[in-house]
């Protein structure tokens, strides 16, 4: 039976790509005009709940078939996601050569007994090239879906998503089959009369007749006529068989409003109606007739653009009748601006001229130029998060990618606060990195994932109260925190690099900087578990369940509030301080990212490699950093014996002095004299010797 499936998965694509074929002299050339690209990228669809522009649909299923947002063809030519897209539904018989499917390992290929040379390691190939094993690659796929994804090896797991990219190939290239074919009549049939002077009709043709369609197969469904019967089961079977893939593309907006129906449709959704003998709406037909004249202009670049633009009319026309669509503009913009792409570059350029300033402080250019190029950055990183929220009409949290678009712009802000009080130029640059780290993480993520990154959202996580301020304050907490291990994570390689020749006031000034920020993401960590309490009583009917996430929350807070308490206390002072920082660092990535990855609570999202790997690569690069801050102050305390539990009352004077905050102290704010020993002056003032001329008053 499963030979049967594959055998008929291989001829219908073959059918498929030879109905869709013109005369070899139309298709010498499936590129468009950029004024074509634009009139299709804003067509309205429905995907995974949501109201989107094609554009958004095109971009994440490149992504996730080739792991890039563009494509090249069999010549070597580059096209944007939404060409690609186009190029895939008008002229699926060229873009099955396009090599776009990503195949990571090419012992996926040799697994199924595809042929690979010429080919590396790690490259793309077409539909065309993995077609001939298609069926060996699905029964492959299929075996090793049922082993857990934690358990799987990294050559099964690419063969399910070389399964998943093929017939994604192969249903958008078909998604358009029902607008390009034809289906012949039985001549002399009943059937045929239904439609006269035809010979042959197309879905569109059917779905308006359909209702005496299905009256004549309700009558001769008791008669004995089986010439009748075929020609009418024949018209039935081949619009069912056209529409077949184009359930993946749903632009058919219902007549009817959101609350009656929310479910946009697709050809195959019409023909179904049809058959069961329902009138359908005049929109509807006049969409499936549109999509016609699409397919039959698609050599003619003019024609194509106005045949394209009557769709999109029409479509929007009707979403917007049903108060849907209003944002569809602004996604394309953000789509095509990619905003995100060069607020990372500025976040690199404000890093470089940083580092260029430490080399030449008194460059009043190279100042000006990095705090322009940083401001530059969260400028365009704050105008993506607002754009998102706009678009969407949701707090600037709801998905795992929001958190770190959030994290990376409230972590530069505040890293900008501490630079613009405290003047380090160490902030200033800990700001750009934070952002710079932040967006390739975030673009690592969008492409590990492949997915949406502006999803439909569950009742529950949409319209709640608690939850959206939860989230939000929570992920405050892991921007402060995050920010506090970078800042530390630099004061203790600062430590190790440098040592004793330090500048001590400068370190100082970090320290206190780390303790700050630490203070911040310890306010917002709390409110943010307590508020997410208050959401999880209203929502499951519990305050706290030791969910993984909610033991994730609650280890921040006693980590943080062990290192307040350690310094305020005394117990640690700057050294101490920013290991400890460092190291809560590790444990903010471990409840923002690790308890997602667990595969069991109420936040699980599955076990992901890729990010597996990232977060224990993090892991290790802290403990390093911590490890190596641990030497660094163990070094530099050997190097100064003796200073530590000393009974000489003017060294303790002069440590002291050396560890009070700055002269110009706040009245009635004394500090209590903490003296850190690598704050210590190599040299002290001796006391043992007398005083030459002492003034006896």
């Amino acid at each position: 039976m499963r030979d049967l499936l594959y055998a008929l998965i291989v001829g219908l694509a073959l059918a498929g790509h030879a109905a869709a074929s013109d005369p070899p002299s139309e298709t010498v050339s499936a590129s468009f005009p950029p004024s074509v690209v634009k009139r299709f990228e804003s067509l309205p669809i429905q995907d995974g709940g949501r109201v989107k522009p094609i554009a958004s649909f095109a971009r994440f299923t490149l992504l996730r078939i080739a792991g890039s947002t563009r494509a090249k063809d069999a010549d070597g030519a580059s096209h944007e996601s939404v060409e690609w897209l186009l190029r895939l539904c008008l002229f699926p018989e060229v873009a099955a050569g396009d090599p776009v499917v990503l195949v990571e390992d090419v012992q996926a290929a040799e697994a199924v007994g595809l042929p690979h040379e010429g080919k590396k390691k790690r490259d793309r190939w077409s539909y065309a090239e993995l077609l001939p094993a298609l069926p060996q690659i699905i029964d492959r796929a299929h075996a090793d879906s049922g082993i857990d994804a934690a358990q799987r090896s990294p050559i099964q797991s690419q063969t399910i998503r070389l399964a998943e990219s093929a017939l994604t190939v192969l249903r958008i290239g078909r998604a358009f089959d029902f607008a390009r074919a034809h289906i012949p009549l039985q001549q002399g049939t009943r059937a045929a009369d239904i439609f006269p002077n035809q010979a042959e009709v197309t879905v569109a043709d059917i779905v308006v007749h359909g209702p005496a369609l299905a009256a004549l197969e309700r009558e001769l469904a008791s008669s004995d006529e089986g010439r009748e019967k075929g020609a009418v089961a024949a018209l039935w079977r081949g619009a069912t068989d056209l529409c077949a893939d184009a359930q993946t593309l749903a632009w058919i907006p219902p007549s009817v409003s959101i609350d009656e129906d929310p479910n946009w449709k697709t050809p195959a959704d019409l023909v179904l109606a049809a058959r069961r003998g329902a009138v359908v709406a005049e929109s509807h037909i006049a969409l499936l007739r549109a999509a016609e004249e699409v397919a039959a202009r698609r050599t003619d670049p003019v024609r194509l653009e106005i045949a394209l633009g009557e769709l999109h009319d029409r479509v929007l026309s009707l979403a917007t009748a049903r108060g849907e669509g209003a944002t569809l503009e602004a996604e394309v913009v953000y789509q095509r601006l990619g905003l995100l792409r060069w607020s990372l570059v500025a976040f690199l350029v404000g890093f470089a001229l940083t580092a260029l300033a430490w080399l030449r402080p008194k460059s009043r250019a190279l100042n000006s130029g990095k705090w322009l190029a940083a401001a530059t950055a969260l400028g365009l990183l704050i105008t993506v998060i607002v754009l998102r929220c706009w678009i969407r009409g949701r707090p600037p949290v709801s998905t795992l990618y929001e958190t770190v678009l959030f994290v990376t712009a409230t972590g530069a802000l505040v890293a900008f606060g501490v630079e613009w009080v405290h003047r380090t130029r160490v902030a200033i640059a800990a700001a750009c990195l934070f952002g710079a780290c932040g967006i390739f993480l975030a673009n690592g993520y969008e492409r590990l994932d492949g997915q949406d990154t502006m999803p439909s959202l569950v009742a529950v996580l949409d319209t709640n109260f608690w939850l959206s301020t939860h989230v939000t304050s929570i992920t405050l907490g892991y921007a402060a925190g995050m920010l506090a291990a970078l800042l530390a994570s630099t004061y203790l390689i600062i430590s190790l690099v440098r040592g004793p020749r330090a500048n001590a006031a400068a370190q100082r000034g970090l320290a206190r900087s780390v303790y700050g920020v630490t203070c911040f993401a310890l306010c917002f960590a709390v409110v943010g578990t307590i508020l997410g309490g208050i959401w999880a009583n209203e929502s499951w009917g519990r305050f706290w369940g030791w969910d993984p996430k909610e033991n994730g929350a609650l280890l921040i807070c006693i980590s943080q509030i062990a290192l307040v308490h350690g310094r305020r206390g005394g117990f640690l002072r700057d050294a101490g301080t920013c290991m400890a920082a460092a190291f809560g660092g590790t444990i903010v990535a471990f409840s923002w990212w690790g308890v997602n990855l667990l595969g069991v609570g109420l936040h699980s999202y599955g076990f992901t490699s890729g990010v597996q790997t990232a977060l224990w690569t993090y892991y290790g690069v802290q403990w390093g950093i911590v490890g190596l801050g641990g030497l660094a102050w163990l070094r530099d305390r050997k190097r100064r014996p003796g200073l530590e539990g000393t009974s000489n009352p003017a060294v303790r004077s002069s440590a002291t002095e050396v560890s009070v905050a700055p002269s110009k102290a706040r009245p009635g704010r004394a500090r209590r004299a903490q003296p850190d020993v690598e704050e210590i002056p190599a040299a002290l003032p001796s006391t043992s010797a007398p005083v030459a001329n002492a003034d006896p008053r």
